[in-house]
């Protein structure tokens, strides 16, 4: 190499003064990911606790839905129990007959029509819910009663055979109605029309039963329920709320129902008070018409005035440990924590009426939900109104 060029390349590897070093050093990119790393994982970590509230957010709105479209679902059929029977005169009271359950089709395969407004089936187990069912009648009349005039056969003589068709939008299917006898003051019948429309409404005072056998002239009422019908409601296993076994709601847990007795159903003074709530067990497990008086040893239908039904809602979500939900702290004292179905003392019962007991230990993990539990109190209308007549 020439001299002179070796000389120039030395001179420029020597740095001269004057000149300053750019870029980042390795230890300046290695802190800068460092920081980078450190605000990424703060970024993820509230992006974490938000979506796990926004997931629980969510996911208790859900349960609020499903809680009160659940508890409105059951009111709305609880408030019609019994439509169709109590109106009748103080002689001839349906809900004074000591027969409940009538073969009304003459047909040993097919189940009997139950004619008590309410029942409350308690769960098994503890950790099951309990069973509502609910019956009423659909005929515009209201159950108002008509006397029996002549029979002749399986043709009967009133003063209006009040419409009474077989289905009032198709008259092709036959005896869908319902007719409730009752001669004297505890002796009772149901039976089926079977007449057409057509001939109901060419003869108004004549009517075709399905039977006749018991019914007496100018001794017998009778009243058109129309198509009677018995609504069960329940929680199915797959946690749904189910009306006559079709899932109408999802994410119910739990219901738990108690009767609202009367201690005197006839006395015009407190005939509707309601002195206790008691569950479905017992006496209570099957109300007849066994007494004057309503206790814990006494169990009559005409006795329940209303009815207090619980709904428990669940949030989906699984929460991490620790857990979010705690067993109910008491089903007797006042403001108890934890999954309840209401305070004991809130109704202010004359008698004491604890609380039923919401057990939810059967699902596991069941203490990582979050519950919601909706209450409320339903008056039977339709028994309310017949106080002075039973």
């Amino acid at each position: 190499m020439h001299p002179f060029n070796q000389h120039r390349l030395q001179k420029n590897l020597i740095p001269q003064a004057g000149y300053s070093q750019t870029g980042f050093s390795l230890v300046e990119l290695l802190v800068g990911l460092v920081i980078g790393l450190i605000v990424s994982l703060v970024i993820m970590q509230i992006f974490s606790v938000f979506e796990g509230q926004k997931r629980t957010t969510s996911g208790t709105a859900d349960a609020q839905t499903s809680g009160s479209v659940a508890l409105y679902s059951i009111q709305r059929d609880v408030q019609l129990a019994g439509y169709g029977l109590p109106l009748y005169d103080r002689t001839n009271m349906p809900l004074t007959c000591t027969t409940t359950s009538f073969d009304h089709d003459g047909n040993g395969a097919t189940p009997n029509i139950n004619t008590i407004p309410i029942a409350i089936t308690d769960g098994a187990l503890a950790t099951d819910s309990d069973t509502v069912t609910v019956r009423y009648g659909t005929s515009a009349s209201a159950g108002i009663p008509v006397l029996v005039k002549n029979i002749a056969g399986t043709t009967v003589t009133v003063d209006t055979n009040m419409a009474c068709a077989n289905d009032p939008y198709n008259d092709t299917i036959p005896k869908r109605n319902s007719v409730y006898a009752v001669t004297g003051n505890t002796d009772c019948t149901v039976t089926m029309v079977n007449d057409t429309n057509a001939n109901l409404a060419a003869a108004p005072q004549s009517i075709t039963l399905l039977n006749t056998a018991g019914l007496t002239i100018d001794k017998t009422s009778l009243a058109c329920l129309g198509e009677w019908r018995e609504v069960i409601y329940t929680v199915n296993a797959n946690n749904e709320l189910t009306r006559n076994d079709e899932p109408i709601i999802t994410g119910i847990v739990n219901i738990q129902a108690q009767y609202g007795i009367s201690a005197n159903p006839t006395n015009n003074a407190t005939g509707n008070h309601i002195a206790q709530w008691v569950d479905a067990t017992g006496v209570w497990a099957a109300p007849g018409n066994t007494s004057a008086t309503c206790d814990l040893a006494n169990a009559n239908r005409n006795c329940i005035k209303a009815v207090r039904i619980a709904v428990v809602a669940r949030n989906g979500l699984l929460e991490k440990l620790p857990a979010v939900s705690t067993a109910c702290s008491s089903t007797t004292a006042a403001n108890p924590t934890g999954v309840c179905a209401w305070d004991a003392t809130s109704a202010a019962p004359v008698n004491a009426s604890p609380a039923p007991v919401i057990d939810l230990s059967n699902t596991q993990n069941w203490d990582q939900y979050r519950y919601k539990v909706y209450e409320t109190i339903i008056p039977l209308r339709n028994l309310v109104w017949t106080k002075e007549r039973l």
